[in-house]
């Protein structure tokens, strides 16, 4: 049986704003007073997916599901989807704006749904509760909005607004502080770097995986993790004022679908990430950020007195951390790396700076009558015939000690550069590929294969353009977009042959020009 709500709001603002600030699915948890994190997992044209999780109920239960909509700004609607239905057999979702009369915006939201025979509600019920929640959000939504367009006006005067269509309530003014959207981001600007120390400390101390089994009181998280009870509480607070963890009844405190990406566990963990970037091998650098600001050049000659890489030889304990952390990031890539090169086309592999082997083992395993040869310098490769004997490949592995920029690079029918480029200037990019291209055999029908980020479109979100500011400041390197890695190709002496897509992690094939 199927069953739907429709309800309206009138906003007064201008439609752009009232359009931009309800579908910045990322913003939902300050839009919404139901929401406690909103995580965007994908983009695909102008359709995103995502991860709603609710605040906890009163019985400290946090409901989560995942989300897909489409948003079409020149009819001014938008169609949604459940794609994780949970109660309901289906979940469809509409909403429209469309100009109201005397000024502002109707907004109008409508759910066709049908609930499952075993779902804990019926029809009936669950369409009465979305109506209160629906209309409770969308007068709370309206005032957000409008106060965001009073303040571009420098209005910030009380007044009577209509919520639902027709339906005149007076509503007070929302502080521009912390409840204010636009003010909630400014102090986001203002103290990003703050949360970030605080997740930090959580990830060093574990209260993920201490959480992995369920909800905690913090008393029992302390002795665990082996700190403070009061001051745990107080970390644990902040970060669920945005969603990482979340606050239950009695000082109980649970994961969050944030909160389990910092679990060292689960196939999508960041844990290592998150205690990289707040480790001194990143924070130093950071700190001093002007030096590049103002001379282009990495800041981690001045914070640690010797290039990076020189840095992460000297220092046991930060250079293994680092290549935890590498591992990790590129361990969640693999499968998708593994199917656009398809290693069981090529007889012979060469990976070019690639550690201790784990890639070149996975490509070998899927090509198995392959050959590798790893290529890195003599202090890396040192520790990899362990690796390579453990997953089987060892056998069928030729390790060659050397510096890509001056020994030779070994031939191959296949060589991989992962996550090499990036950390280089364009001109010593250049100079690695042409040394790759002078041991590609002529007319060998070779291919290269460069793993790396491609920068999307601007004002997106986009991790690479962050991951930009890494190079430029530790590393000494750049992200580039799908031109600038085209022109630094051909400049190397090849020509890129795939289209690879924007915005994240991707594998580049290159063919000798």
């Amino acid at each position: 049986m199927a069953a739907q709500t429709d309800n309206s709001v009138i906003v007064h603002a201008p439609m752009d704003l009232v359009w931009d600030m309800t579908n910045d699915v990322a913003s939902w948890p300050q839009l919404f007073d139901e929401y406690a994190a909103a995580e965007v997992l994908s983009r695909d044209g102008a359709t995103v997916r995502f991860r709603l999780t609710m605040r906890p109920d009163e019985q400290g239960r946090v409901w989560s599901w995942v989300s897909e909509r489409t948003p079409d700004p020149l009819t001014r609607t938008v169609r949604a989807r459940r794609v994780e239905t949970g109660p309901f057999s289906y979940m469809n979702l509409r909403w429209d704006y469309r100009p109201a009369e005397g000024g502002g915006v109707v907004m109008r939201w409508r759910q066709d749904f049908a609930m499952k025979p075993d779902a804990h509600v019926n029809d009936a019920e669950m369409v009465d509760h979305l109506n209160v929640t629906s209309r409770r959000e969308m007068r709370r939504i309206a005032a957000l909005v409008e106060q965001a367009a009073a303040e571009s006006r420098g209005d910030t005067r009380p007044r009577t607004v209509a919520r639902r269509a027709g339906e005149p309530v007076a509503a007070p003014v929302v502080s521009a502080g912390p409840d204010d959207l636009h003010g909630q981001r400014l102090l986001w600007l203002a103290g990003g770097a703050r949360l970030a120390r605080v997740v930090w400390a959580l990830s060093e101390v574990g209260v993920a995986d201490l959480l992995a089994e369920g909800p905690l009181p913090v008393g029992e998280l302390a002795a665990l993790s082996g700190t403070a009870p009061g001051p745990l509480g107080r970390l644990l607070r902040a970060a669920a004022a945005v969603g990482v963890f979340a606050e239950g009844p009695a000082d109980t405190f649970a994961l969050t679908p944030l909160a389990q990406g910092l679990r060292s566990d689960t196939p999508d963990s960041v844990r290592a990430l998150v205690r990289h970037s707040g480790s001194e091998t990143v924070a130093a650098p950071y700190r001093e950020i002007l030096h590049s600001l103002r001379t282009g050049e990495p800041a981690s000659v001045e914070a640690f007195g010797m290039p990076l890489w020189d840095h992460l030889r000297a220092d046991p304990v930060a250079g293994a951390l680092f290549d935890e952390t590498m591992t990790a990031l590129s361990a969640r890539l693999v499968p998708m790396h593994l199917d656009a090169i398809r290693p069981e086309r090529f007889a012979r592999i060469t990976d070019i700076g690639g550690g201790r082997g784990g890639f070149l083992a996975d490509c070998l395993a899927r090509a198995s009558e392959a050959r590798g040869t790893l290529f890195d310098l003599p202090h890396v490769v040192d520790r990899a015939p362990a690796l390579l004997a453990e997953r089987g490949v060892g056998e069928r592995v030729d390790i060659v000690a050397g510096d890509f920029f001056t020994a030779p690079v070994p031939s191959a029918d296949a060589y991989l550069l992962r996550g090499i480029l990036h950390n280089w200037s364009d001109d010593e990019a250049e100079k690695l590929l042409r040394r790759v291209r002078e041991s590609v055999t002529a007319g060998s029908g070779s291919r290269l294969f460069v793993l790396e980020q491609v920068m999307g479109p601007p004002n997106a979100w986009d991790h690479a353009r962050f991951l930009d500011v890494d190079m430029l400041v530790v590393f000494g390197g750049r992200e580039r977009t799908l031109e600038q890695w085209r022109a630094l190709f051909e400049a190397g002496g090849f020509s890129l042959v795939s289209t690879p897509p924007t915005g994240r992690w991707t594998v580049l094939e290159c063919r000798p020009c």
